[in-house]
């Protein structure tokens, strides 16, 4: 985004490299090492992974959805793991760069390759599938996203649906069984299909579920044995059980599964759960739209604290002309969660703080800050010993520089007692 490579080719041939692509002529005369001219380098990358894809021996597995991807992707890559060996894109390498980078990293002798795919507009996801062309394709869930782009709901399902066009011919779908409308659609489009999640018409249902900071545990209905999963949040059953209908895809019993899953370690900066100094966080901070930012809400609100349970909201990126009515639902919420302080942080948060108010929140209890580095300063002088704080925004707010503020208040405070 900030630089062209064209200016390091000088460094990469002293570096040893065998060739380069390009598609500037001019910036490749005399470095020493043979390129290779193309129109453009962007999908010469492209075509490169399509014909790696084309020589892995291994199963490759697609995860897509308007949320819960990473998470999805992180469950299943703990669960293959257990007897597998393979690889998967790392954090959240889901577009035309990061997607061909992860499939020319596979190695030879792998089990499984499991691929993250995004999008923010529409017609970039059917290329990507077509790219990966994977055996085993899951939709997470569909939500208002990228609404600049796509306009509307509607327009994130039919952006969405694309992810099963490059699915090999035997290839199963797995599907969130809650939307009945992306699952018609799924239908029309492949063969195998394997839908999950609380709708009891789905083919793996979710049963009894168990919620604390600490984690869920959950029941799958007609199985006796209970699933346990060190991630809070009552979403992240979902995304577990469509972890669980592919591991069972790819051979693996039910109870290395369950004992994957229990093991599984927590994503970074996803219902992460951190103590700094007196203060405990749920810091959900990576990325937001509406459906997560309810879904961290209530794990919020269900969650059992010591004491106040605070909330850090940043703006909600790429809403479009829905956006101040999505933030208002937000606030509303907020305000009905029994949260004791709220910091809506960001021009396109400040509808949020306001409904909060509309919606009963005494003016007193409720904060506007315009940025994350505001937002710090301000939680760092509000906060009580064995608050809970709950961090959510979209990823270009960078929320987690609250939990540096409160690090360095509690390093502060504790020299000011030592002292």
């Amino acid at each position: 985004e900030r630089f062209d490579a064209h200016d390091f080719l000088g460094e990469v041939a002293a570096s040893g490299a065998a060739a380069a692509i390009v598609d500037r002529e001019e910036k490749a005369a005399g470095i020493g090492i043979p390129c290779i001219l193309v129109n453009d380098t962007r999908k010469a990358l492209g075509h490169l992974a399509a014909y790696g894809r084309s020589l892995l021996t291994c199963r490759v597995l697609a995860v897509g959805g308007s949320n819960g991807k990473t998470t999805t992707k992180h469950l299943l890559g703990s669960v293959l793991s257990e007897q597998l060996s393979g690889t998967q894109s790392p954090k959240s390498f889901n577009n035309d760069i990061g997607v061909p980078l992860t499939i020319l990293g596979s190695r030879p002798g792998d089990d499984y390759l499991i691929l993250e795919l995004g999008t923010n507009h529409p017609g970039e996801l059917s290329p990507l599938s077509l790219m990966a062309r994977p055996d085993v394709a899951i939709i997470t869930s569909i939500g208002p996203e990228h609404l600049e782009g796509f306009g509307n709901i509607d327009g994130v399902r039919a952006e969405e649906i694309t992810l099963l066009d490059g699915l090999t011919h035997d290839g199963l779908a797995i599907v969130n069984g809650d939307d009945r409308q992306l699952v018609q659609m799924a239908r029309q489009r492949c063969k195998k299909i394997i839908t999950f999640g609380f709708d009891a018409e789905c083919d793996l249902v979710i049963e009894t579920v168990r919620c604390s900071l600490d984690g869920i545990s959950f029941q799958v209905r007609g199985e006796t044995k209970e699933y346990r999963l060190p991630l809070p949040g009552r979403h992240n059953a979902s995304n577990a059980l469509a972890a669980i209908g592919a591991g069972r895809e790819m051979g693996l019993s039910d109870d290395t599964i369950r004992q994957a899953l229990a093991n599984c370690s927590r994503p970074e900066m996803r219902m992460q759960l951190m103590h700094v100094g007196h203060f405990t966080i749920i810091n959900d901070a990576y990325n937001a739209n509406p459906a997560s930012m309810l879904a961290a809400l209530e794990t919020l609100a269900a969650a059992d604290v010591p004491r106040r349970r605070i909330a850090v909201l940043g703006e909600m990126r790429e809403l479009g002309d829905c956006s101040v009515e999505l933030h208002r639902q937000i606030g509303a919420t907020a305000a009905k969660c029994g949260v004791a302080l709220l910091v809506a942080v960001g021009q396109q948060a400040a509808p949020l703080a306001e409904e909060a108010v509309a919606n009963g929140m005494g003016r007193d209890s409720v904060r506007w800050v315009p940025d994350a580095d505001e937002a710090g300063r301000v939680i760092s002088s509000l906060l009580q010993p064995q608050d809970t704080l709950l961090l959510k925004g979209s990823r270009g707010v960078r929320l987690e520089k609250v939990v540096e503020a409160l690090r360095c208040s509690s390093v502060m405070s504790g020299m000011v007692r030592a002292s």
